[in-house]
């Protein structure tokens, strides 16, 4: 059996949205930790392995004989778009031309209100993979080509996000530059251009807006999927912050991310799937 380790940041993060007021997100405190190390002694294997996966469409597994309940999610970054009509904000590559990190704040808290209006604990959102390509149908989604620009208006959407309660998703982690065969394609990129162009936005976004999670991309980085990739997952996401680190919807590969535990996602992103 694969070690259960990170289970502890998955459940930390749970805990604090769903055992606490929310008013914003919970900084780890004694109690806190105490109270997960309880819970966790007292859940069953399958029970964690089943609280890191999903139910349904957009929601987590809770574990109600000790009264945990599910997660649920939304698809961002433009607003809550799953569960009805809600407000649809401007593009953020809009946001991005404004240069103005109080807006990205304030932009981060309205959505943050939406998604607590809608029972949302998890906003997919933001992106901040670069504009490198005109031909990604999704550059609208993102934050700019400047990678200090776009961190630093991810920190503040960040912040704002969380100050409701709510967890933002620094996504798609990472070097998801194209949608055109975005599961099979290889992004390779050499180490001084992973980390001066297409990792700082997420550094920042782990090191100064204290990202709740991180989700991975479809695409492989150098010959390895995303969601099994060791050198992102393990040595740069986990060994630089706190943040879970999600699959992209439906895009783990289950078999080989069992095979080696060490270097996959930690959080299932959830989407029809158990």
């Amino acid at each position: 059996m694969a070690n259960l380790g990170p289970m502890k940041n998955a459940c930390l993060a749970a805990f604090c949205l769903l055992l606490l007021p929310l008013t914003a997100l919970a900084e780890p405190s004694p109690a806190l930790e105490k109270r997960v190390e309880s819970l966790l002694g007292q859940m069953t294997t399958p029970e964690k392995l089943r609280m890191i996966g999903g139910t349904g469409s957009f929601y987590t597994n809770g574990v109600p004989r000790l009264g945990i309940p599910e997660l649920k999610m939304s698809d961002g970054p433009l607003g809550v778009r799953c569960y009805g009509l809600s407000t649809a904000y401007p593009a953020p590559i809009a946001l991005a031309a404004s240069f103005d990190t109080t807006l990205a704040q304030r932009m981060g808290r309205s959505l943050g209100q939406d998604s607590r209006a809608f029972g949302v604990h998890v906003l997919l959102a933001p992106g901040m993979n670069l504009y490198r390509a005109p031909m990604c149908s999704r550059n609208f989604e993102y934050l700019g080509e400047d990678p200090m620009l776009a961190g630093q208006l991810a920190v503040h959407y960040i912040k704002g996000l969380q100050s409701q309660g709510v967890m933002a998703t620094a996504k798609h982690f990472a070097c998801n530059n194209n949608e055109y065969g975005r599961m099979d394609h290889n992004s390779e990129v050499d180490e001084r251009t992973l980390r001066e162009l297409y990792l700082p936005a997420f550094e920042a976004s782990v090191k100064q807006g204290k990202v709740a999670t991180i989700m991975d991309a479809y695409n492989l980085v150098n010959g390895a999927y995303a969601t099994e990739n060791s050198r992102l997952n393990t040595e740069i996401a986990k060994r630089n912050g706190d943040s879970m680190v999600s699959s992209c919807l439906t895009g783990e590969r289950p078999i080989t991310a069992w095979r080696r535990p060490t270097a996959a996602s930690i959080w299932r992103c959830p989407r029809g799937l158990s």
